[in-house]
């Protein structure tokens, strides 16, 4: 008896951890350094200040594709880990590397700054984050517009 009331335990506290986790919120954003490299690719660092109700986690890793009207246009990831600390508010630093889509050569991108829609840019991502419990989670975006990403931003 005692170890069913262990295992419902534990999932009501997994369970009330991620509904806090749903208020997560990025209150700030500034590019805090960015690097050339060569034609296609960029090293930023990207301060966000993290409005986390919820517990402690990490940021494990991110990688993703950014599209234009359904193409790849871009590609980015990160590979260091990035603690947010729980119930506070905090600034992060997470630095990511950006480059152009094998299937895109950079002239294009001086297309893009001359016919910038937003509308027309979406992003497939995969974030993995680590609890201080040690729980794993990948947290999958699809197909998610640039409108819908500004709208965690405060």
């Amino acid at each position: 008896m005692r170890k069913y009331i262990l295992i419902i335990f534990a999932v009501l506290l997994v369970s009330s951890s991620c509904s806090r986790m749903r208020d997560i919120r990025i209150t700030d954003y500034k590019i805090a350094e960015l690097e050339n490299v060569g034609f296609t690719g960029l090293k930023v660092s990207v301060r966000l200040t993290v409005d986390n109700p919820a517990k402690e986690f990490s940021v494990v890793s991110v990688s993703g594709s950014v599209k234009r009207d359904g193409s790849e246009f871009g590609v980015f990831a990160m590979d260091t880990t990035v603690s947010v600390p729980g119930e506070a508010v905090s600034e992060c630093l997470f630095p990511l590397e950006i480059g152009l889509a094998d299937s895109v050569s950079p002239f294009e991108l001086l297309g893009l700054a001359s016919s910038f829609n937003r509308s027309d840019i979406t992003v497939d991502a995969v974030v993995k984050v680590r609890l201080k419990s040690g729980i794993r989670r990948s947290i999958r975006l699809n197909d998610m517009g640039y409108d819908e990403i500004m709208s965690f931003v405060r």
